[in-house]
């Protein structure tokens, strides 16, 4: 897979509620600007923690900032729209103020960096580790936690396969799709190789579970237990001290 072949950054060696702390921390400053520079600035540092923190590489790092744009350009389109209306300046002038683009932009930017920090938490975590964590240390419901981790288990391999049909499908043709028709047609491909892959995956899984009796007990025992270190706790302390600092300028 092509996520096994990246190199391991330092978000990796952090156990995953001090980065579950510092997600939210990220995800609230994210909410709280709506100042371009600022949203532009979250959005570098996460750049930079996706790709030396998660071992992320560039064209991998790339391809998902070009996806998660293709849902933000309509956002901005309506978010500099509705600014523009509110100015009043619609009926005067066809071009679009500098505000509201501006305004856009900064929204357009808040979604990329909120995607991109999931990811990163995602890429850097061990859905086993979660587990664990989310159970012992903040007393949430194992059942609860374990339908979390199996969202971050399938989305990695869901994509593979994903890939692997595409490489399939191009294979087959011989060439790259041509036209907006063949290109609409692997999508189509991809998407039915997926969702066929997911409920395969789901029974499996639901088999698994009722064979192991998953359920059975209130309480559930692991066999391996995820520390809370030094550096997790100064890594919560650190976030939320930022996130206090920046709140207030």
């Amino acid at each position: 897979m092509e996520m096994r072949k990246e190199s391991r950054g330092f978000l990796h060696r952090l156990d995953p509620l001090s980065k579950l702390v510092a997600l939210a921390c990220l995800a609230t400053l994210a909410m709280h600007w709506d100042d371009l520079l600022r949203q532009g600035a979250l959005l570098l540092a996460l750049i930079a923690a996706a790709k030396l923190g998660a071992g992320m590489s560039w064209r991998r790092l790339l391809r998902r900032i070009a996806w998660i744009l293709g849902f933000g350009l309509p956002l901005f389109a309506v978010t500099a729209l509705a600014v523009q209306l509110r100015e009043g300046a619609g009926g005067e002038t066809l071009l679009v103020s500098s505000t509201a683009l501006t305004a856009g932009a900064a929204v357009t930017l808040r979604m990329v960096s909120l995607f991109l920090s999931s990811l990163a938490y995602i890429e850097s975590t061990d859905p086993k580790d979660f587990v664990v964590m989310m159970t012992t240390r903040l007393k949430l419901p194992y059942r609860f936690v374990f339908g979390i981790s199996m969202a971050l288990t399938f989305l990695p391999l869901l994509a593979e396969e994903g890939r692997q049909a595409a490489a399939a499908r191009k294979l087959r043709m011989g060439r790259r799709p041509r036209g907006i028709a063949e290109r609409l047609a692997t999508r189509r491909g991809q998407l039915v190789t997926v969702f066929a892959g997911a409920i395969r995956r789901v029974e499996q899984t639901a088999g698994a579970m009722d064979v192991k009796g998953f359920g059975a007990y209130r309480e559930r025992t692991f066999l391996r237990d995820v520390p809370l270190e030094a550096i997790g706790v100064w890594t919560m302390i650190v976030s939320l001290g930022l996130t206090a600092g920046l709140w207030l300028l």
